[in-house]
């Protein structure tokens, strides 16, 4: 390959070379050359920069290697490099596709935390409205159900009733797939069979969907 003809012309490949080279693996679905190429780097006595680590981490999440991208935030968060949103939505991503939802959930929340991902817009009315027009698939769930489940020890805890929620997804960022957008199909979706909450359409509008008040308090009570 291109590095190893670097190497034997003498040139030495720098952190730009290599981080180029693993997003190219990454991009052509070569999970197991990029981790390779990573170790490669690293034996080079160079040190990976967060493009570099984010590089890996997508090609860890499209490899199903959910350990390996879990492991790769760590390390570079202890090299004290700073992940951005492109690292936070592939971990979270390679979680939720693993269906390790504990994970998933944990680094969303992480990601907000540290202002790298954005939160849900809870847009000012009689009736709430949590905008999921910033989020990816896998963040828009386990953020979406992190608030929901906040939602419920609050109004428990307060002894306060339920109100309904209207949940808009649009489209999305970077969850169009081949047959349109996914939001508006997933995340009802993942609510229902995986959470076990029910959602209900709202005619007229297909860009959101509404969690009423009873459905709260019967998943509250569950």
């Amino acid at each position: 390959d291109l590095l190893s003809e670097m190497k034997v012309a003498g040139l030495q490949p720098d952190v730009i070379t290599y981080s180029a080279a693993i997003s190219s693996c990454e991009k052509g679905g070569r999970t197991d050359t990029a981790l390779e190429l990573l170790a490669e780097m690293k034996g080079d006595r160079l040190e990976p920069n967060v493009i570099t680590y984010n590089a890996a981490i997508s090609a860890c999440e499209k490899g199903c290697r959910t350990d390996t991208a879990l492991d790769f935030l760590a390390e570079m968060k202890g090299r004290g490099l700073q992940p951005n949103l492109i690292t936070y939505s592939a971990v979270v991503k390679a979680c939720y596709d693993a269906k390790i939802y504990v994970d998933a959930l944990d680094k969303a929340r992480e990601a907000v935390s540290m202002k790298v991902v954005p939160s849900m817009i809870l847009m000012s009315s009689e009736v709430p409205k949590w905008d999921l027009h910033l989020l990816s698939e896998s963040l828009s769930c386990m953020l979406l159900s992190d608030a929901l489940l906040t939602v419920i020890d609050t109004r428990t805890h307060e002894s306060q009733s339920f109100k309904d929620v209207f949940v808009i997804t649009g489209r999305g960022l970077n969850t169009v797939g081949e047959n349109g957008p996914v939001l508006k199909e997933k995340v009802p979706k993942f609510l229902n069979e995986v959470a076990g909450l029910e959602t209900s359409a709202v005619e007229g509008n297909e860009g959101r969907f509404l969690i009423t008040g009873e459905t709260l308090q019967q998943w509250a009570s569950s």
